[in-house]
């Protein structure tokens, strides 16, 4: 597994960029970042704390794009 990440570069949570180089394993992590960013969206629904409601939007909006951006199905 390769990690396109550098340590110079900030790669936040809600960031759609690529992380695998095999299309299996970044369908995998683009679907972990879609329930990840599902559950903080739910959460601050529940709790009313508006910006991780947002981030949990932006997370899983990432993660959707980069299934769409992924040939694995």
């Amino acid at each position: 597994m390769t990690d396109h990440r550098r340590d110079d570069v900030d790669n936040p949570d809600d960031s759609n960029a690529r992380r695998h180089d095999n299309s299996v394993g970044e369908e995998v992590s683009a679907t972990g970042q879609r329930i990840k960013g599902g559950l903080k969206n739910a959460a601050g629904e529940l709790t009313g704390d508006e910006a991780l409601e947002e981030k949990g939007e932006r997370e899983s909006h990432a993660g959707e794009d980069r299934q769409k951006r992924n040939d694995a199905v």
